[in-house]
C-alpha cells in the first residue's frame, strides 16, 4: 500500500516523501489505520520492519495544538540509543506540522538539562523508564492531557528489569488513554501486561515470512574458535563494507575486536553497556557520520541503531537467544536495498543452521573459508590499485628525503617499495585458516600432558566450560580429556600427548566465558591412558558427566575440591 492510501495528513505525507518513503511496510500497513481509530493495539514485529513509523505517524497525527504544551503522547524504549533514535525519526516526520515538539528524557544526560526542556513544553515524551520515573517523583512531569501511551520494545524493557518502573509509570497516567505496544517476542509477562493495562486491543502479528529478510543475503562459514578473529581480518578485505557492524556476546569480545579492528588499520569503535552514556552517543555520532565504519557491538547497546545503507551485519558470535539473530541481521537490507548477514560458527553449532533457516524461512549459504591464495589476491589487487592512485600525486619533499637517506645507506628503491609495502599489507594476509575437518584429531592415547589454564574458581569456570573449549579449538572429542583440576586462578588439564602441542596453539586463540586465556605445557604426565574410573579429591568422572544419556539426565553442574 502507498502511504498516500492512508488517512494521513498532507503535512505527514509530504515529510513521507521527503524520506524517500511511498510504500508502507506490513507493519505500518495494518498498524496506522488502527491507531488512526484511537483503538489499543498489541503489534509483534521485528527491529527493521518501520515501527516507529507505524506508530509516530498516526501518534503525530492525534496531536491537539495546545498552548499549554503539557504532554499529549508518551513512548517508552528499554535504552537510551533507541529513545533518541525513536525521537529523531518523529522530529522528521513532524517537519511540516506545525506546534508538535518532541523531548527525550534519559539517563546518563544531567537532568538539569531534562528539566528546562520540560519547562519549555513538550507534546510527545520519548524515554527511558527510570529517567521517566525520575521526573515524576521530581514532579517536573506531568500527564494530566496525556491522550496516548507507546511501550517500544516492551519485551526488552522487561528483560531489563523494568517492569516495576513501568507499572509504577502507569499508575500515573490518566485510564482514558489510547494504550499501544511494540514487542519482538511475546513471553507471559508481556501478556499480562496487556491484560492488566490495555483495553480489548487488536492483535496484529507481522510473520517471519514477511520480515526484510527476504531481502537479506545469509552466509555462513564455519571454523574454530580461535581462528575466528583472524577469519573476521579476511573477510572485511574479501567484502570491503563500507558500513558494517559486528556482533558479539560479551563487553570484553567487544573490547578485544574492537582493539583488533583498530590495530589493523580499520576505522573501528566499541559500543556496550559499560561505557559511559557520553562516550556512547560520540561512537553513535561518529558511525552515523561515516568518521568510523565498523561498529562493534552488544545486542542491547545496539537497541537503536538505525541505519538504512548498512552493507554488512557480522554475528561474530550467534547470539544466545536465537530470536536475536532476526533483530541483529535485519539491521542489513532496509529500505528496499539488498544486504548480508555473515556468521561465523564452530561445529558444535552446525545444528543451530537448520534453527536459524526455519526462524528466517530463508536459506543460509554456508560458504568454504577463504583460501590463502583468494585473500592473496584480492588484497594485492587492492594494494596495486591504491598505489597507482598514490603514485598520481605530488610526494611532499619531507618524504622523498627521507628515501634520498635510505638510499645513501645502501638500500635500493626496489628494496624500500617492497619494505613499505609489506608493512602496509601486513603479515595478516599471509595467515591460512585450516578448515575446521582438518583440525579434527584423532586421538590413540598414548598418555597424557599436564596443560595448565591461568583461569579458574575466582572466575567462575566449571569443568564442563574447560571441556567445552578444548574440544571446539582443537577439535579433539571431549571423552579424550583426562583429569581436570580447578584450582582458584589455575585450572590443569590432562591432554592427549600426541596432539599437546597443536592443541596448546589452539587453546592459546580461544576465550573461556570472555577471558583470554593463557595455557602452558607441563612435562608428559608419567602414566598411560586407562579406562576412567575417577572419584576423590580434584578431579571428577567424565563418564559419568559425559556418558550414556539413556543412563539418566547430562549434568551440567560439578564439583570441585582444590
Amino acid at each position: 500500500m502507498n502511504f498516500n492510501e492512508l488517512n494521513l495528513s498532507p503535512e505527514l505525507l509530504r515529510a513521507v516523501e521527503d524520506m524517500g518513503y511511498t510504500q508502507t511496510t506490513s507493519i505500518q500497513e495494518k498498524t496506522i489505520p488502527v491507531m488512526l481509530q484511537g483503538l489499543d493495539l498489541i503489534g509483534q514485529s521485528q527491529t527493521g520492519t518501520g515501527k516507529t513509523a507505524a506508530f509516530g505517524l498516526p501518534l503525530i497525527q492525534s496531536i491537539v495544538p495546545s498552548d499549554k504544551k503539557r504532554p499529549q503522547a508518551l513512548i517508552m524504549c528499554p535504552t537510551r540509543e533507541l529513545s533518541i533514535q525513536v525521537a529523531e525519526e518523529l522530529r522528521k516526520f513532524a517537519k511540516y506540522t506545525e506546534n508538535v515538539r518532541t523531548v527525550t528524557i534519559y539517563g546518563g544526560q544531567p537532568i538539569s538539562v531534562q528539566i528546562r526542556e520540560l519547562k519549555s513544553g513538550a507534546d510527545i515524551i520519548v524515554g527511558t523508564p527510570g529517567r521517566i520515573k525520575d521526573h515524576i517523583d521530581r514532579h517536573t512531569l506531568k500527564f494530566e492531557d496525556l491522550k496516548v501511551l507507546v511501550l517500544d520494545e516492551a519485551d526488552e524493557m522487561l528483560n531489563m528489569g523494568f517492569r516495576e518502573e513501568i507499572e509504577d509509570i502507569l499508575s500515573y497516567l490518566p485510564s482514558e488513554r489510547q494504550t499501544v505496544m511494540f514487542s519482538a517476542t511475546m513471553p507471559q509477562p508481556i501478556l499480562n501486561l496487556t491484560e492488566a493495562y490495555m483495553k480489548d486491543p487488536e492483535f496484529i502479528k507481522i510473520k517471519t515470512s514477511e520480515m526484510t529478510v527476504s531481502t537479506i543475503e545469509q552466509i555462513l562459514y564455519e571454523t574454530n574458535q580461535g581462528t575466528k578473529q583472524d577469519l573476521l581480518l579476511q573477510l572485511l578485505e574479501i567484502y570491503r563494507p563500507e558500513l558494517s557492524m559486528v556482533f558479539c556476546n560479551t563487553k570484553k569480545m567487544v573490547d578485544d575486536i574492537a582493539s583488533l579492528l583498530l590495530s589493523k588499520g580499520y576505522g573501528a569503535a566499541a559500543i556496550h553497556g559499560d561505557m559511559k552514556q557520553e562516550m556512547r552517543s560520540i561512537v553513535m555520532a561518529k558511525f552515523k557520520d561515516r568518521k568510523i565504519n565498523i561498529l562493534v557491538c552488544t545486542d542491547v547497546a545496539a537497541r537503536g541503531i538505525d541505519v538504512d545503507d548498512m552493507d554488512i551485519v557480522f554475528n561474530f558470535d550467534l547470539p544466545q537467544e536465537i530470536e536475536y539473530y532476526v533483530h541483529r541481521i535485519g539491521r542489513t537490507g532496509r529500505a528496499g536495498k539488498t544486504g548480508i548477514a555473515i556468521s561465523l560458527i564452530t561445529p558444535r553449532q552446525k545444528y543451530l543452521v537448520n534453527v536459524l533457516e526455519r526462524l528466517t524461512r530463508a536459506k543460509i549459504n554456508k560458504k568454504p573459508l577463504p583460501t590463502l591464495a583468494e585473500v592473496q589476491e584480492i588484497k594485492f589487487h587492492q594494494m596495486k590499485t591504491e598505489m597507482r592512485k598514490l603514485l598520481a600525486k605530488e610526494v611532499p619533499d619531507e618524504i622523498k628525503r627521507i628515501v634520498e637517506e635510505l638510499v645513501d645507506e645502501g638500500f635500493s628503491l626496489e628494496e624500500i617499495s617492497r619494505a613499505l609495502l609489506f608493512k602496509t599489507i601486513g603479515g595478516d594476509v599471509f595467515k591460512e585458516i585450516k578448515s575446521p575437518a582438518s583440525l579434527q584429531k584423532v586421538v590413540t592415547h598414548k598418555g597424557y600432558s599436564n596443560l595448565t589454564l591461568d583461569v579458574g574458581n575466582a572466575h567462575g569456570i566449571a569443568a564442563a566450560h574447560i571441556v567445552s573449549c578444548i574440544a571446539e579449538a582443537s577439535g579433539i572429542s571431549g571423552r579424550d580429556i583426562g583429569k581436570i583440576r580447578i584450582g582458584e586462578r589455575t585450572t590443569t588439564v590432562e591432554i592427549p600427548v600426541q596432539h599437546d602441542k597443536a592443541i596448546l596453539e589452539e587453546v592459546n586463540k580461544a576465550t573461556i566465558k570472555g577471558y583470554t586465556i593463557k595455557a602452558v605445557l607441563s612435562p608428559v604426565v608419567d602414566r598411560p591412558y586407562e579406562k576412567r574410573t575417577y572419584g576423590g579429591s580434584g578431579s571428577y568422572d567424565r563418564n559419568r558427566d559425559f556418558g550414556n544419556r539413556s543412563k539418566g539426565p547430562r549434568r551440567s553442574n560439578y564439583t570441585e575440591k582444590n
